[in-house]
């Protein structure tokens, strides 16, 4: 076993547990259920085989009896059947695999929490653990259902093969294979999403949704990547923060540096080199710790980047919100009112749900309050009214000047913007959506009185994601079509025994 497999498998994953995980995640995600997606193309041409062998049973096709009947000799449906029913064994194998891999995964997923509770870093008290592990659990039971329900086909087309299609009891058993293969179709479907494994480090990320956030965000880009971190991944990354703490530089402040770190980290998602990278890390973290960031393997910088871009998923509003202000920065732009900065953004389609972003900074050299007003009929709250109380602006972090984007010291657009957005005020508001179609949603900041000091009328669409559709439509249909066929099969079967 290698230092990296070891390394990457936790300090709580047996390195023989981690390595068969490792290469059935390779096959599962080659041929299984990604890639070639033998769980979704096996059980479509078994059902379809099947069919065939329905149809043709009693009869065969003038080409079959001319030319390929006499040299097997079976029948067109007989040979469909044996085809249909070894598809189907297939597909039993490949979800065997798939599903001994979600087993390997899961046992890995405890092993990780127990070795945490033996560090004394419980991360079951974390919050989202409880849904995340609910979702993992839900994901093996339902793999263990769609496994037993395609085991009991299998075994009942093997009977009819005994049988054959022309006795009543081979056709009840046939019809009820084939309702039991569309059913487990249906279970196979709700297995889809909140995909997870445990040799990747953001391997949880999808199986973790945020159940709360900030509604005001304290270090913007530290609490975003926080947010949307999975408990196994957020004890790490507060180690890891931790750590890097005791190599900031004399004279800079652990917020300044731990915001200019994770903008640095997000302008070289966005293309910035790694020298350059390298170079405003050292601004404010010693030599060793720049090493720690940029070398580390636990904490990888391709784990950073995966990072990034999933809450850049999750939240697109807020890093064009961030990249805006930057641009307008960097271009020397000035701000929508002389005194205070002021910037909002929304999703352009929503789903699930809508999350607003607000910045607000106070530039001048008196404290002011404001009130942030939210308005919109197609969103759940109504209306929103919060009160913030605004600093003065400690340094002036706005320039009217163009300014580079990477430059030694903090006066480029990365040292501007991380005190820009550190003394400012991020809120963050989540709208649910009543309706489907065009919606609108109001925002206002006014003065205490009730003037008005600038407005925006944001446009969005609100639509259901394609694939949720597309799966719950898929799920539903094969489930009750597969329940109906089986109830069908012994509804008939009943008849025959009674002689009805």
């Amino acid at each position: 076993m290698s230092e990296t497999v070891s390394e990457d498998s936790g300090e709580g994953l047996p390195p023989s547990l981690f390595e068969r995980e490792r290469i059935l995640l390779s096959i599962d995600n080659q041929l299984i259920s990604l890639g070639l997606r033998l769980t979704l193309l096996l059980p479509a041409f078994s059902l379809f085989i099947l069919l065939g062998a329905w149809a043709y049973d009693g009869s065969n096709p003038d080409w079959w009896e001319s030319s390929i009947q006499p040299s097997v000799g079976q029948t067109f449906s007989f040979t469909l059947l044996i085809l249909g029913t070894v598809v189907g064994v297939g597909w039993l194998l490949a979800l065997g695999v798939h599903r001994y891999r979600i087993a390997l995964s899961y046992s890995a997923f405890i092993n990780e929490v127990k070795a945490s509770e033996k560090r004394h870093q419980s991360i079951e008290a974390l919050h989202g653990f409880d849904g995340m592990a609910h979702r993992i659990q839900k994901q093996l039971r339902m793999h263990s259902l769609s496994f037993s329900t395609v085991l009991l086909s299998c075994i009942g087309l093997s009977f009819v093969l005994l049988i054959g299609l022309g006795e009543p009891l081979g056709q009840n058993v046939f019809l009820a294979s084939w309702g039991m293969f569309l059913l487990a179709v249906g279970f196979h479907m709700n297995t889809r999403q909140n995909r997870f494994n445990m040799v990747n480090k953001s391997g949880l990320l999808d199986a973790f949704q945020a159940p709360v956030h900030p509604s005001t965000l304290d270090g913007v880009f530290d609490d975003m990547i926080r947010t949307h971190l999975d408990p196994l991944l957020r004890s790490q990354y507060d180690e890891l923060m931790r750590r890097i703490q005791g190599y900031i530089k004399r004279g800079v402040k652990h917020d300044f540096a731990r915001e200019k770190v994770l903008m640095t980290l997000y302008r070289h998602y966005n293309g910035l080199d790694s020298k350059t990278v390298r170079l405003e890390l050292e601004e404010v973290l010693k030599e060793e710790g720049a090493d720690i960031l940029m070398t580390d393997e636990a904490f990888s910088l391709e784990l950073w980047l995966e990072l990034i871009e999933h809450a850049q998923e999750q939240c697109p509003a807020f890093f064009r919100l961030v990249d805006r202000i930057e641009q307008d920065m960097e271009f020397g732009r000035p701000p929508a009112l002389k005194d205070l900065v002021f910037e909002v953004d929304l999703e352009n389609v929503v789903t699930k749900r809508a999350n607003l972003f607000v910045f607000m900074h106070n530039l001048s050299n008196k404290s002011r309050t404001v009130v942030f007003r939210v308005q919109s009929p197609d969103f759940r709250p109504n209306q929103i009214a919060m009160r913030y109380q605004l600093a003065p602006g400690k340094e002036a972090w706005w320039s009217s000047e163009t300014l580079p984007i990477a430059i030694e010291g903090n006066e480029d657009v990365l040292g501007k913007m991380t005190g820009l957005l550190r003394d400012g005020t991020m809120a963050w508001q989540t709208l649910l959506p009543e309706r489907f179609g065009e919606a609108t949603v109001s925002v206002r900041l006014e003065e205490v009185s009730g003037d008005l000091l600038i407005g925006r009328q944001i446009n969005v669409n609100v639509r259901n994601e394609f694939r949720s559709i597309l799966r719950r439509t898929v799920t539903l249909s094969t489930q009750v079509v597969g329940t109906l066929v089986i109830g069908l099969a012994s509804v008939l079967e009943l008849l025959e025994i009674f002689n009805i």
